[in-house]
């Protein structure tokens, strides 16, 4: 597994563990995961540390 997959993996798990599964999703049409009342491009879940 790639450096990029891994921390990718771990936000959107982070994410999930924190705000619930049914509060997030992933929008491939828009590139964008939501979560609770918002959301940001899927490029963020690069970021080391974004959420975790």
């Amino acid at each position: 597994m790639n450096k990029e997959t891994e921390i990718a993996l771990k936000n959107y798990d982070a994410l999930v563990r924190n705000k619930g599964l049914d509060q997030v999703s992933l929008d491939w049409e828009t590139n964008t995961v939501i979560y609770g009342d918002g959301g940001a491009v899927m490029d963020v879940l690069l970021d080391p540390g974004f959420f975790g």
